[in-house]
């Protein structure tokens, strides 16, 4: 007999950053890289989206997290958490900004780096709230998580993926400007992300394995 879906691993493992999510915004840089002719501006312009889905994921689990309780028992606190992690996000955002835009030629008038990214921006929607329903709200995750942990995972996250970014397009390229034309600097930054991914994955499986083992 073929096991349903709550039987699966990667299904019950509340993560924020499942396997399959880091893989298919991996790949969607990697085509874009080698068959689309992407430079690191493109991939820039992506991370920039993928940043904000991710901080919009993380203010609606927040919203959710029950700590299992009723939903209006803890309405107040979960819109006051929501809230500040409003404001913490805004400001990760504009973080995100300031430590890639070296990567981006401000001096182009054409767009060119954002032009014709709407199907892959689609796929990645679609990847971030895939992720948000599967992993947070149809294995019943919501019911115990806590709203400032919700938000502390995902921001500590983005500060790790930028510590890991910032030295490539903070650093590097201003004293290589010659590098922002490479594919392959966009393909470092693409794979940085999907090394934090990965970790973060590894991490939260880890976890989950910890917990059972007490229980």
């Amino acid at each position: 007999m073929k096991a349903s879906l709550i039987d699966k691993p990667w299904f019950n493992t509340p993560t924020m950053h499942p396997l399959w999510m880091g893989v298919i915004g991996f790949l969607v840089n990697l085509f874009g890289l080698f068959f689309l002719g992407w430079k690191l501006e493109t991939v820039v312009w992506l991370l920039w989206f993928e940043v904000i889905f991710i901080v919009g994921a993380s203010l609606i689990r927040a919203f959710f997290a029950l700590q299992g309780k009723p939903f209006f028992s803890t309405l107040l606190m979960r819109v006051f958490w929501t809230g500040a992690g409003a404001f913490l996000g805004i400001a990760f955002i504009m973080l995100t900004v300031t430590f890639t835009i070296k990567g981006i030629d401000t001096d182009s008038k054409d767009n060119s780096g954002v032009a014709g990214l709407q199907p892959q921006i689609i796929v990645l929607l679609v990847n971030y709230l895939a992720g948000l329903v599967l992993n947070y709200f149809a294995n019943g995750s919501f019911k115990m998580a806590h709203p400032a942990g919700e938000l502390m995972k995902t921001f500590v996250y983005l500060l790790v993926l930028l510590a890991i970014i910032m030295p490539v397009t903070m650093h590097l390229l201003p004293k290589y400007p010659a590098w922002s034309d490479s594919k392959w600097v966009g393909l470092a930054v693409a794979s940085a992300k999907f090394l934090v991914d990965m970790g973060f994955n590894r991490a939260g499986r880890i976890k989950e394995v910890q917990v059972s083992s007490q229980d």
